[in-house]
């Protein structure tokens, strides 16, 4: 007889940190790539690294770490930004120097700009300069003269790369510093996940762009949109990716220019003159590459009403569905709805899809339709409607009552499938089910989602309001606008009997709280009634202990009289503060 044969659950590789790699590297006599770095500078670096990782125990610590570490770089700063661990070492901290380090630097860069704005690590160095150098400009603590220079650098950086666009819009490291250079003068945020540059930044409120920056990005905008490769730029990656910072920042420098790539894109790009625009089987070029598709998106967030209507009706309308059901697309539609700013646009879009929930969320594509709810929610209309449709496509129709826990599983009600109690507390809900639950207690009329919380057996409430999904719906529940004050004191007289467990619990405390914070006076007094009266271990548990002093359980123990009138005057006390407040 053969032996079974046994799987192990398959674990994701833990990808090597850079750190690590950097030490592992060393030993076998390799020193970063890029420009030579001797062994005894390298594991300097090295360390460096190292010591960043673990933190400061206060600011001033840091700033002479920081001018120790820029002291060794000084007349070695190209050397040490073309080397893979010098690189890291310097872009890390750099928002963190003085202003004499980065002004030494900028001069070293302004130098010979040209190979290093080409160069696979120096250039993310350029980088960091261009975007500290424009944070700094708009610093109101940075003096007159640095302001100019800060500026100075940003033009110059700017424009080198503009009169040089045909050769650096293709190559992948000079791309990247043109739209750090566009992002920077407009102060656009940019997409890409950057260290946060310098601390204690103040700018003015009304932030007021120069002329000087203003023109460059219009420039750059100009120059491309009479391009003969336009449409390759549209269908690169890496040109897209410019494509899409280009569109951000324009809204902020050019209307107009803007209007016209936006015209431009949807007429000569995401449309095609073969695609029936009647017929939603197919869609149109726009869809069909990730290129382009990420470039609709962008659209979709930049445009006016005008140019977001025609988009709507050129390339969604009579598709919504097909494209929710997309790998590629469904994004592209949770983006539309978000971006929807009137019913009148809204409501053909939800009657495409509302039949259909059932199909997404088998699809697992839920967060279309969490976009779906929260755009009822936000125009106020459909509610009604998407509620019955999510019932009925979790097979709920004739029971409510399970329509709750169902939504927040995401499954499709079935008898013989519901979770025990624990298993409630320990299961994995899912984190659209439960947002969707919480989107709906805030919709007008959530009626029926309260009805089918307050119908759980109080055990499974429990369990729910342990679990770690599940403890935010109370939040939702005791805060939403429409949920009546009788309502939360069901809730309240509903769960009695479980309020140890809960505040003994991680979750269950949050849910505890939520429920405390808007119980009345005598609500209160059956909870503190039951806490005191059983057994007390609860209050000895790591949270249990953070609730039972909230409440001032050993006081309450002592004297319930005083414990009132305590507890009163810390109520009256938060109403006068609210009322000087508000």
């Amino acid at each position: 007889m053969s032996e079974a044969v046994t799987t192990k659950p398959y674990k994701r590789k833990r990808k090597k940190t850079f750190l690590s790699n950097a030490r592992k590297y060393a030993k076998r006599g390799y020193y970063g790539r890029g420009s030579h770095m001797d062994a005894d500078t390298y594991q300097y670096f090295v360390r460096i690294l190292e010591v960043f990782k673990q933190g400061f125990e206060n600011d001033e610590e840091k700033e002479i770490f920081v001018g120790n570490v820029f002291e060794q770089t000084e007349n070695k700063e190209i050397d040490c930004s073309c080397n893979q661990v010098g690189c890291r070492v310097i872009e890390m901290l750099l928002p963190f120097a003085n202003d004499h380090v980065i002004q030494r630097f900028i001069t070293k860069f302004n130098e010979d700009i040209r190979p290093l704005s080409k160069d696979r690590f120096a250039s993310f160095v350029l980088q960091t300069l261009v975007r500290i150098s424009a944070t700094k400009f708009f610093d109101t603590n940075t003096i007159v003269e640095q302001k100019e220079n800060y500026k100075s650098f940003c033009i110059k950086t700017s424009k080198f790369l503009l009169n040089n666009l045909e050769d650096y819009i293709w190559d992948n490291f000079g791309n990247r510093i043109i739209r750090t250079c566009l992002c920077s003068l407009m102060q656009v945020p940019e997409e890409e996940n950057i260290i946060k540059p310098l601390e204690d930044i103040k700018c003015e409120a009304g932030l007021e762009i120069p002329d000087e920056f203003i023109e460059i990005v219009q420039e750059y905008g100009q120059r491309l949109i009479v391009w003969p490769q336009f449409n390759e730029l549209c269908n690169l990656e890496l040109t897209s990716g410019f494509l899409q910072v280009l569109l951000r920042v324009l809204k902020k420098a050019d209307s107009k220019l803007l209007k016209a790539y936006l015209e431009k894109l949807l007429s000569g790009c995401f449309v095609s003159d073969t695609v029936d625009q009647e017929n939603s089987k197919n869609l149109p070029p726009g869809f069909m590459s990730k290129s382009l598709l990420m470039l609709v998106e962008t659209f979709i967030q930049v445009a006016g009403k005008k140019m977001f209507k025609k988009n709507l009706e050129t390339m969604f309308k009579g598709r919504m569905l097909k494209l929710a059901l997309l790998k590629s697309t469904h994004f592209s539609v949770q983006k539309v709805m978000k971006f929807c700013n009137n019913k009148e646009q809204f409501d053909p879009l939800f009657d495409e899809l509302c039949d259909h929930l059932g199909e997404i969320i088998q699809k697992g594509y839920s967060s279309v339709v969490l976009a779906l709810a929260q755009s009822c929610q936000r125009l106020s209309t459909k509610q009604g409607t998407f509620i019955q449709s999510l019932i009925k496509a979790l097979n709920c129709s004739d029971c409510e009552e399970y329509f709750a826990i169902s939504c927040c599983r995401l499954l499709p009600y079935d008898k013989q499938n519901m979770p025990s109690n624990d298993g409630l507390q320990k299961e994995k809900l899912s984190l659209q089910g439960s947002l969707l639950l919480q989107t709906m207690l805030n919709f007008n009329k959530p009626i029926k989602i309260v009805n089918s919380l307050l119908s759980m057996d109080t055990n499974d409430l429990k369990g729910l309001f342990s679990n770690p999904m599940g403890s935010h719906i109370v939040d939702s529940y005791v805060k939403a606008t429409y949920v009546g004050e009788k309502s939360r004191e069901k809730l309240a007289r509903k769960m009695q009997g479980t309020y140890q467990e809960l505040a003994a619990s991680k979750y269950g405390s949050r849910s505890f709280e939520a429920i405390w914070s808007v119980a009345n006076m005598k609500a209160k007094l059956h909870i503190m009634e039951e806490l005191s009266n059983k057994d007390g271990s609860w209050s000895n548990s790591e949270h249990g202990k953070i609730i039972a002093a909230k409440i001032n359980l050993a006081l309450y123990k002592r004297n319930k009289e005083n414990w009132k009138t305590s507890f009163n005057k810390g109520l009256n006390v938060t109403k006068v503060l609210e009322d000087i407040l508000n």
